[in-house]
């Protein structure tokens, strides 16, 4: 609803841009204020990040609204995606949404922050605060109408547009003796109203609005202004800090059809445990895996190279990764087990057995892995494999998300973690579709 709602509302105002100004207009009153014999300057002009409003579908002008959860989220994310462009300045419209939004992206950075109301988003007068909806139920000429858009108190089209063109050009004649890059944070509309009227074809209004946190370049060189981007999401989702991890159990054992117990104690794959490894390998052969872990258990590490048969990706070890320890029970039948502890899969109060493990020191070990292949894989990002077992992967997952159904993992089933700004989000449980997949594939 609020993206057709805003969709309407961006058609009405870029009918309006495109009667009343063209890019040689603004061009020109740009080309009055700035000397052409002036440097090159780029403007990364950067639409807050989301608000309560925004999420209330509001209108939102001069009024203000706090910066949600995900708002502050994506805007650290847009600081990360942006920390390779060097600002020179930087300046914000003076609304805290968008004055929080230019600290998010600037910290860590020693440039001080300009506050200017001349780039203030759209002043909606008597609409401020109301619902979008409601607007367009009392104004069903809108579209017909543009002029509806100068409500009382408020602002038309064209003067938020002078303000952000006279803004843009002063910016540039405060910087002019420095070739470089300039920040300024904004408002989607004063944003899209200025880059349609200096290039109407600069944007495709089928889209909607600008997305929250999204950035438009614009050029500034020889006096005259050139859209280059509008509504560029991409800076925000290249900084995202995010790792997905394919948790996979290994292989089916010598072990595993005998039905005894598979700690630290180990046993080769057999040959179905080869056989549906080599299918995973090939369900999986579409995911780019940007690095490779592994248990230091032999059935691991072999079924970490059946699946990345073919690539050249290296498999680090990791014994934090490697099953529990069974202690006095390694090797022993796992009928024996539960007679001898009806409790084993009570994870809060099951007791280790001599020499062994419980499922707190288990889950200690399992996360300080975990955290170091994050650590080793957060700056980069992208999809990391970790070949595991078990018992050792679903107590992970459960201290993650105690909701889950407690069940045993199959061999060679996949299990996706999302690792998200330094949240854990368990995806997929027990997914046996990878292999099946691979299998189709390889008998075809």
């Amino acid at each position: 609803m609020r993206k057709s709602i805003f969709k309407l509302f961006s058609v009405l105002m870029a009918l309006f841009v495109l009667s009343s100004f063209s890019a040689g207009s603004v061009g020109a009153s740009a080309d009055n204020t700035v000397k052409k014999e002036d440097q090159g300057i780029t403007f990364y002009l950067v639409r807050h990040g989301e608000t309560i409003f925004n999420v209330q579908e509001r209108m939102q002008g001069f009024s203000d609204s706090p910066l949600t959860e995900k708002g502050i989220e994506v805007a650290e994310n847009l600081g990360r995606g942006l920390k390779d462009i060097p600002f020179m300045a930087a300046y914000t419209s003076t609304s805290e949404r968008a004055v929080d939004t230019a600290n998010l992206i600037l910290k860590g950075r020693n440039i001080p922050l300009s506050y200017d109301k001349a780039i203030k988003e759209i002043n909606f007068g008597t609409y401020e605060g109301e619902f979008t909806k409601d607007i367009f139920k009392k104004h069903p000429d809108i579209l017909s109408n543009p002029n509806v858009f100068k409500p009382v108190g408020g602002e038309s089209t064209a003067e938020v547009i002078d303000r952000m063109k006279d803004a843009l050009a002063r910016y540039a004649e405060e910087n002019k003796n420095k070739e470089g890059n300039v920040l300024v944070v904004s408002h989607g509309a004063a944003i899209l109203y200025l880059a349609l009227a200096l290039d109407p074809n600069s944007f495709d209004m089928s889209k909607g609005g600008l997305p929250n946190s999204s950035v438009t370049t614009i050029q500034w060189k020889d006096g005259k202004f050139k859209v280059l981007k509008v509504g560029d999401q991409s800076y925000a989702q290249k900084g995202e800090k995010k790792v997905r991890l394919y948790l996979v159990r290994h292989g089916e054992t010598l072990f595993n059809t005998q039905n005894l117990m598979q700690g630290w104690s180990d046993s080769p794959l057999t040959k179905e445990g080869i056989e549906v490894a080599k299918y995973l390998g090939a369900g999986m052969k579409d995911i780019p895996f940007a690095a490779a872990y592994s248990s230091t258990s032999e059935r691991s590490m072999d079924t970490a190279d059946y699946i990345l048969q073919g690539r050249n990706i290296p498999v680090h070890l990791n014994k934090g990764l490697k099953e529990m320890n069974f202690g006095t029970w390694e090797g022993k039948s796992n009928k024996i087990v539960e007679k001898e502890a009806p409790n084993f899969f009570d994870f809060k109060n099951f007791k280790s057995p001599v020499g062994g493990e419980n499922y707190h020191e288990l889950y200690d070990r399992t996360k300080a892995a975990i955290d170091q292949i994050i650590k080793e894989n957060e700056e980069n990002g992208g999809n990391v494999l970790v070949v595991s077992h078990g018992i050792t992967i679903m107590n992970y997952i459960l201290k993650l998300d105690p909701t889950l159904e407690l069940k045993p993992l199959p061999n060679s089933s996949v299990t996706i973690v999302e690792w998200k700004n330094g949240k854990f989000t368990v995806e997929t449980v027990g997914d046996q579709s990878y292999a099946e997949k691979g299998k189709a594939l390889l008998h075809e």
